[in-house]
């Protein structure tokens, strides 16, 4: 490159696919979280003129991106590529959250109790339920 030369990277607007379909179980991984949100707010990426209305505007340490409703009746993160490795990890993290609340709640309504819940060192969530007769 030359002295005075710049070279400029601009940021792309990406779409990640999720299989989060419920709001009230995707605010409650959030708040599990301690992740800042705002219910139905604007999401503007600068660089490709994205411009909308979204359900949740996430804001949290390394990434802001947001969830919006698809036509296939799941939320899809949307936010910059150049903070993707932290919106990722966010995401993995919300969806094993949403994911606890959505076991919880299916095996309450199928008759079954929580006995025992354990977190591995590894993350891994292991949950005991039991039916009584």
């Amino acid at each position: 490159m030359a002295p005075f030369e710049r070279e400029f990277v601009m940021s792309k607007f990406v779409r990640i696919k999720t299989e989060l379909r419920e709001l009230r179980l995707l605010k409650q991984a959030l708040d599990d979280l301690k992740l800042d949100y705002q219910e139905n707010q604007r999401y503007t990426h600068r660089w490709s003129g994205f411009s909308g209305e979204v359900a949740l505007l996430v804001q949290a340490r390394g990434a802001t991106f947001a969830f919006r409703p698809t036509t296939e009746g799941a939320y899809e993160a949307i936010g910059d590529d150049m903070q993707l490795k932290a919106v990722q990890t966010h995401l993995n993290a919300i969806q094993q959250r949403y994911a606890y609340h959505k076991v919880l709640e299916e095996t309450q309504a199928a008759g079954f109790a929580l006995m025992e819940e354990r977190t591995g060192r590894d993350g891994v969530i292991r949950l005991t339920v039991r039916r009584w007769a």
